[in-house]
């Protein structure tokens, strides 16, 4: 009864959350810009940690503030210069990436810019040319920030993008952690303090996962939701559109089966396809056919003095139900077994960051072992590890960071408003992937508190 009350609020807690958080795809109305490379790079190693802020480090290129490292971007900081103090630095760091615009983009005013950031662990600031435009809180999860004001605003043809990372842990992040100050001078030298956590993997720091800038028009497809479910062997996909930038607009919605056919199609911002002999999406060795993606084709037009204006975008979709009984787990009405294991995302050198050529071997290793799921222990990963999810049919237990949760302090109302918000994030991001059939709120929390 518990499970059946918390699914609903979950839901609620993602819809609820303002704007949607689609995933960047090219569209003949958009354009991305991967920021991926070499980032300028400095920790604040004063005593508070607040050098930077004191010294306004955002309004002017990060070289002219002292010695900056060249840092990849993604990945985490701690292991990949030769200094010992970034290996477990608990602080401030930051990073700076001047960016070339394409000239379309910071002329026509009927283009907007979004800067979007995969990950940051764990308090992101941004500033853009020195103005502040977004912060975050939660260091799996993306964000965003409309710059279209800030790149067209005059004749320039680059951007200066700054970026703020704490990484510090206390009892009402997640996951939680203290911060421990070392007195003892015969041992630490002055103001020495540790990160002190209580889960067993290392608290990685950094841009973790993809930067990048991307476009749309001026009035745009927001979010998406879908759900699926089957009435004697007809697939059927319930839409909800949520459209930004105007009221008036015309709105269509098609869906293509894998061979570019257009099997259903409808009108408006919510309604149902209807899908009559349709190839359901099956977990791995579940079925011969494993994995089938529909796309759901989304077009949004609105007419402007230039003329007519469209936004496309393409969200892949798995027909498939879920059931949970007294004794078992169903997927399409069959029990379901999880075969499969916990993963992290962590690698040498490269630390927490995205990386496609690991992401691929995991897969592989995955289906060599005959495992048909994982647990996303113990935070949310990247978008594109779900996306391979939907394409190779693994079932996935999609987890929030909630791990470490041992203190008093984390159980007051302080973290849960944290934690709704965080799983808010998570299932506003994941809800339209087939292959999450459970939320994990927490793992192992000493709920007796």
């Amino acid at each position: 009864a518990a499970w059946a009350a918390l699914g609903p609020l979950l839901w609620a807690c993602g819809l609820a959350l303002r704007g949607g958080m689609l995933y960047p795809r090219e569209s003949p109305s958009r354009e991305r810009k991967e920021l991926h490379g070499l980032w300028s790079f400095r920790a604040d190693f004063s005593e508070n940690r607040q050098r930077g802020f004191e010294q306004r480090w955002y309004r002017s290129p990060l070289r002219e503030s002292g010695p900056t490292l060249d840092m990849p971007v993604p990945s985490s900081f701690n292991d990949v210069g030769q200094d010992r103090q970034l290996r477990s630095f608990v602080g401030w760091v930051w990073y700076e990436r001047e960016v070339t615009l394409p000239q379309r983009w910071t002329q026509d005013l009927g283009t907007r810019v979004v800067l979007r950031i995969g990950s940051a662990h764990y308090y992101a600031i941004v500033w853009v040319n020195g103005v502040h435009v977004v912060e975050h809180e939660g260091g799996h999860l993306p964000f965003e920030a409309d710059i279209s004001k800030l790149v067209q605003s005059g004749p320039l043809s680059s951007c200066r993008i700054t970026i703020a990372i704490n990484n510090t842990l206390t009892p009402h992040t997640l996951p939680p952690g203290t911060i421990l100050h070392r007195t003892d001078t015969s041992k630490y030298p002055k103001g020495y303090f540790v990160q002190n956590t209580n889960f067993d993997f290392f608290n990685y720091a950094g841009l973790h996962r993809p930067v990048l800038l991307y476009t749309t028009p001026t009035t745009y497809i927001d979010d998406i939701t879908v759900t699926t479910s089957v009435d004697q062997g007809t697939g059927l996909v319930d839409y909800q559109i949520f459209v930004q930038g105007s009221e008036h607009f015309q709105l269509e919605v098609r869906l293509l089966d894998q061979e570019g056919k257009v099997v259903a199609q409808g009108t408006g911002c919510r309604g149902q396809l209807q899908v009559p002999n349709a190839h359901l999406w099956w977990p791995y060795l579940m079925h011969e056919h494993p994995a089938y993606l529909y796309s759901l084709e989304v077009r949004v037009t609105t007419q402007t003095a230039a003329g007519p204006v469209s936004d496309f975008y393409t969200l892949l979709v798995g027909i498939r139900t879920v059931e949970v009984t007294e004794r078992q787990f169903l997927i399409n009405g069959k029990p379901f077994y999880f075969h499969g294991v916990n993963k992290h995302e962590d690698a040498d050198i490269r630390g927490r960051g995205f990386d496609w050529a690991l992401l691929v071997k995991d897969f592989n290793l995955l289906r060599w072992l005959g495992a048909n799921a994982f647990r996303t222990s113990h935070y949310p990963y990247a978008e594109e590890v779900l996306q391979l999810c939907d394409r190779y049919g693994i079932v996935v237990i999609d987890e929030s960071p909630g791990v470490g949760i041992v203190l008093a302090q984390s159980y007051g109302n302080r973290s849960l408003q944290h934690h709704l918000e965080v799983m808010g994030e998570l299932v506003r991001r994941d809800k339209n992937h087939p292959a999450v059939v459970m939320w994990s709120v927490a793992n192992e929390p000493a709920s007796f508190l």
